[in-house]
């Protein structure tokens, strides 16, 4: 009887157990089936490239604005509108591919494609407003202009010049600072880095002054700006950039009063940049012969002739194209330290940055003529492939200050070669 109980018993234990292990079975497979892998989901339709150019009627394209504030006015023709680009479709995301092969000797055979294909590869690099500070998104101006584009908060395409203006937050920070009549471009880690950069790329970008700029609920135009750096000009300050600006924006036979009361002019402003003593290792002497060759440009379509301070500034334009010519390197590169090393160097970035920055020194104050000239051909063969090897599938958050500024200043050099060599319009760029 005990033994009956026992079988029976045992059975039972048999059964339940198999049982429970066809409930958890069954579970586990319902668990399974309700977390699909990832492997499964269906990937994402690829997106078509726009055809479209990226400058639009403005009537399709305005910036977000905030609640309540007024819609911006019709900008005139050159001038970037700070735009948001309603689309159909999801916008077009970072390129992932790297660039085909470019290589010198492709390049010198014929640089002005090469220098199409650079800028029409590397214009859909949009920095993120997100993850990208002001200085970073200005220094995108640099080679495209009122053309350049960025991406907002909501990863929908922006014009990067009207999103300055507007003050639109990049990581946060805002460039400008509305105070009455005063506006003023912060200068600083993550602004600005000399005093008239932003200036000096909207001269080089033709935007009309009228254009408008926002500081919370206040609105100025950049005639404001310019007027505030006009009276910020003091003696002894690094100004070339101011005057890089300036140079586009004032007549040569205009003058103003600065905040200490003294009488400022174009021609002063060469004066002053004549005697400040640039540094001869980096940025600041180039920026110096910039604003110094600008000045002599503005003196040119004046019809101006050249005496005093502007005579002296032709003279040290030609004493430095000279030099430049002097030290390039056998390849068409110039040496990371600028004016003061000659020779070869392992650090490419730095190469670049400072052949760029050379290199469109050249291309913007050279006679016409002189852009023929072999050393000049091969600068570019030199910027356009160090460029060409950086490829596109890096994100521009994730690259150093230098290495950006030596890509866009590149391109921007190679745009200007491009404009005065092969009479190439840029005012659109697929």
């Amino acid at each position: 009887m005990i033994r009956l109980r026992y079988v029976i018993l045992l059975s039972a234990i048999v059964l339940i157990d198999v049982t429970c292990y066809d409930f958890l079975f069954a579970q586990g497979q319902n668990l399974r089936n309700l977390q699909p892998s990832p492997y499964s989901q269906q990937a994402a339709p690829q997106e078509q490239p726009r055809s479209q150019p990226l400058v639009q009627s403005s009537q399709n394209l305005r910036p977000q604005p905030q609640p309540q504030q007024p819609q911006p006015q019709q900008p005139q023709p050159q001038q970037p509108q700070p735009v948001v680009q309603p689309q159909t479709q999801r916008p077009q995301p970072q390129p992932q591919q790297t660039l085909p092969p470019l290589d010198a000797q492709t390049i010198a055979a014929d640089p002005h494609s090469a220098i199409r294909r650079l800028l029409a590869a590397n214009v859909r690099r949009r920095p993120g407003l997100s993850d990208c500070t002001p200085n970073v998104v200005l220094a995108w101006c640099h080679p495209y202009g009122g053309l350049a584009m960025a991406t907002d908060l909501g990863n929908q395409p922006v014009y990067a010049v009207g999103a300055l203006c507007w003050n639109i937050p990049c990581q946060g920070k805002t460039l400008f600072r509305i105070n009455g009549d005063q506006v003023n471009a912060r200068v600083g880690f993550d602004y600005q880095q000399y005093a008239g950069s932003f200036l000096a790329m909207l001269a080089f970008s033709e935007i009309s002054p009228d254009y408008e700029i926002k500081d919370g609920n206040e609105s100025r135009t950049l005639v404001r700006l310019i007027a505030t750096e006009k009276h910020n000009c003091t003696r002894g300050q690094n100004l070339g950039l101011v005057l890089a600006g300036l140079a586009s924006y004032a007549s040569p036979d205009e003058q103003w009063a600065n905040l200490f009361g003294e009488t400022w002019s174009l021609e002063r402003l060469v004066a002053e940049e004549l005697t400040r003593r640039a540094d001869q290792s980096n940025v600041d002497v180039t920026n110096q012969l910039l604003g110094l060759a600008s000045a002599v440009r503005a003196y040119q379509v004046a019809g101006r002739s050249f005496t005093g301070s502007l005579a002296d500034a032709v003279e040290q334009l030609e004493t430095y194209q000279r030099f430049a010519l002097s030290i390039q390197n056998d390849n068409g590169t110039w040496h990371p330290m600028f004016f003061v090393s000659k020779g070869a160097s392992t650090d490419a970035d730095a190469v670049l940055y400072a052949s760029a920055h050379i290199l469109r020194v050249l291309v913007y104050s050279l006679p016409q003529d002189q852009l023929h000239d072999p050393q000049i051909r091969r600068g570019v063969t030199a910027v356009a492939a160090m460029i060409a090897k950086k490829g596109v599938s890096t994100p521009l958050s994730q690259m150093s200050y230098r290495q950006l500024e030596g890509i866009t200043v590149g391109l921007h050099a190679l745009r200007i070669y491009d404009e005065r060599v092969y009479g190439t319009d840029y005012s659109t760029l697929e």
